[in-house]
């Protein structure tokens, strides 16, 4: 998958708990042969309205890597709607 990103979204832990930020990726390269990327982004990142979980549905905090494209992120109005 690490080809076909093209931009990342960043979730912050407690006490936000919320997606606020998102980047245009520049490229991945691979970091050494350690399994890791390091990613450049075009520019800064994009501050967005946070994304946490509805009040009526309580959820989890993303425990890995989870695909979704810019569309529905921008669009989203909580974190069920991203995914």
């Amino acid at each position: 998958m690490v080809d076909r990103i093209k931009f990342i979204a960043g979730y912050q832990t407690a006490p936000i708990s919320a997606i606020t930020y998102y980047a245009e990726v520049l490229k991945i390269e691979k970091y050494k042969d350690s399994g890791k990327y390091i990613v450049y982004f075009k520019d800064k990142a994009k501050k967005i309205n946070p994304l946490k979980f509805s009040v009526s549905k309580k959820g989890a905090a993303p425990q890995a890597p989870r695909y979704t494209n810019i569309s529905r992120l921008v669009k989203a109005k909580n974190l069920e709607e991203v995914f």
